[in-house]
């Protein structure tokens, strides 16, 4: 899988705050662009797109330029999206991309460096429901009210936890982990064994990641990943 750890747009004033928020119902709906710009070396080479209804996203350094054509279907994510090797390279300090999209309303838009996660071969995939049934003394069955559901997905990644990634969750840890937001995620290599409406995900995970494994003698540590899906 490719996931966005550590999303750069968290780390500037100069973008809507709607655009940094992870509940993608917070939308932005006073432009159809805006510029995001970084006082410090960055590197970019994917887009996380949350809750649009464009069909299209264009992201451009000034010099190049990437347009997304969105596939996913659905009514609150779009998920992960690579650019292409043109403008996929690290940028000098005081870089600023301008972002555009042919929609009405833009939810949560993240850039940055996607990691690639090797997965072992068991996936584990399903539901959650946070809706609460009732049984009555008499083992009556009372449907709980409000509440509401979504897709799980559980990925083992064993010792592909390198020091770039290590530096990526330390990085993103107090402005993003730690405060529960979800993960852009593109389970490309996993494919196979996913529906197709799930290949591209806006997940996040039930505690914060927190304690890395490795019985190895290099600095590769394991991780397992549930994945709930978010809103």
């Amino acid at each position: 899988m490719k996931i966005l750890i550590n999303d750069l747009m968290q780390h500037t004033e100069s973008v809507p705050d709607a655009i940094k928020n992870p509940a993608l119902s917070d939308i932005y709906t006073a432009a159809t662009s805006f510029i995001a710009t970084f006082t410090d070396v960055v590197t970019v080479n994917c887009i996380g797109i949350g809750y649009t209804d464009a069909t299209e996203v264009t992201i451009s350094d000034g010099e190049t330029s990437n347009t997304i054509s969105i596939t996913q279907d659905s009514p609150y994510m779009n998920g992960l999206y690579l650019l292409d090797d043109s403008m996929s390279y690290e940028y000098e300090y005081g870089s600023q991309f301008t972002i555009s999209h042919n929609g009405s309303y833009i939810g949560r838009l993240a850039i940055g460096q996607y990691r690639t996660l090797g997965t072992n071969p068991t996936k584990e995939i399903g539901f959650f429901t946070t809706n609460s049934a009732r049984k009555t003394m008499s083992g009556q069955i009372i449907p709980g009210a409000g509440g509401y559901s979504g897709r799980r997905a559980s990925m083992d990644v064993r010792y592909k936890i390198d020091d770039d990634i290590y530096d990526d969750i330390e990085q993103a840890y107090e402005s993003q982990i730690m405060r529960g937001f979800p993960y852009f995620i593109l389970f490309d290599d996993e494919a196979h064994k996913l529906p197709a409406n799930m290949r591209r995900f806006y997940g996040y995970t039930s505690k914060p990641l927190s304690m890395l494994q490795s019985s190895s003698y290099r600095f590769l540590y394991s991780y397992k990943f549930d994945f709930y899906e978010g809103f």
